[in-house]
């Protein structure tokens, strides 16, 4: 009775075992794709950020990740490194005007106080591609930028309100201590759909929100390539019957054949729809019987 009962507590701690494994790997398999944004410090922050009421962009860098959204998509938290506390730090979501010193505020998160270290803020900020990030930055000294040789950080005293535009001024040889992770945009939308009845086929356009890869798949539906894009916009794909659906069609004149469309966006996760699409098919006229 003992040893049953000692095999008894042995099975369930290795199913309490699998169980925590496979919670783990569920975890692991349903996080969301993201692309970080920015750069932190490579060492220990410096407060060499002494004047308050500052807005701060990073247009461009001499390498490592840019400040700039390439996609299409949601902010989704930021960080900075900070030397010490107490500053104030309001993240924000610049736009390119037509004139290159001058930027739009779109966006803007709630003010965070600084702890001293890494400092990670939830939000949910929507971008557009190309959009630049920055924040507003108030209180004691603080380490908002980090030295870069051949970087320029662009600051304008003030704080600018979503919507405004205002005209901002170089500061050389420095980078932003700034990061963000954005999730991009999956989204698409089927934007049309012909038929050619003569061969009884189709054709169908994807429109994708943001650069990356569309394929499209299903029963019955003659295989093709994946296309993929640098810049959002429209793919087309050749719809077309096979194996028995093909004869179906053939025999009958029409065949509704479910197709599926994946689009995986540029470091983002995949997004799926599906869509039946009837291919029609003209068939030749009877035999005329002989006379």
């Amino acid at each position: 009775m003992e040893a049953c009962l000692n095999r008894s507590r042995a099975w369930l701690r290795i199913a309490a075992l699998w169980a925590s494994c496979a919670g783990a790997l569920a975890a692991a398999t349903t996080a969301d794709a993201s692309v970080t944004i920015g750069q932190l410090p490579p060492g220990p922050p410096a407060p060499n950020c002494t004047v308050s009421d500052v807005d701060y962009l990073q247009p461009s860098v001499t390498g490592g990740n840019l400040y700039v959204a390439k996609q299409a998509g949601t902010i989704t938290s930021w960080s900075t490194d900070s030397s010490g506390p107490g500053a104030v730090y309001v993240l924000k979501v610049f736009r390119r005007t037509t004139d290159p010193e001058s930027f739009q505020v779109v966006a803007h998160s709630s003010p965070h106080t600084l702890t001293t270290g890494l400092n990670t803020v939830p939000v949910s900020l929507p971008v557009k591609s190309g959009d630049l990030l920055g924040y507003h930055e108030s209180g004691p000294p603080n380490s908002c930028t980090f030295s870069q040789p051949g970087d320029t950080v662009l600051t304008r005293v003030g704080d600018l309100h979503d919507g405004a535009t205002g005209t901002f001024s170089p500061q050389n040889d420095f980078r932003l201590n700034l990061s963000a992770v954005l999730l991009p945009d999956n989204g698409f939308i089927i934007s049309g759909i012909t038929r050619d009845r003569k061969r009884g086929t189709a054709s169908m356009t994807v429109t994708m929100s943001n650069p990356g890869v569309v394929t499209i798949g299903g029963k019955g539906i003659k295989k093709r390539p994946s296309k993929s894009r640098a810049v959002a916009g429209p793919v087309t794909f050749a719809v077309a019957a096979v194996g028995t659906a093909k004869r179906r069609l053939v025999r009958k004149g029409h065949v509704l054949l479910p197709v599926h469309i994946t689009f995986s966006p540029t470091g983002g996760d995949p997004a799926t729809q599906s869509i039946n699409v009837k291919l029609k098919m003209r068939r030749p006229p009877p035999p005329t019987p002989p006379q």
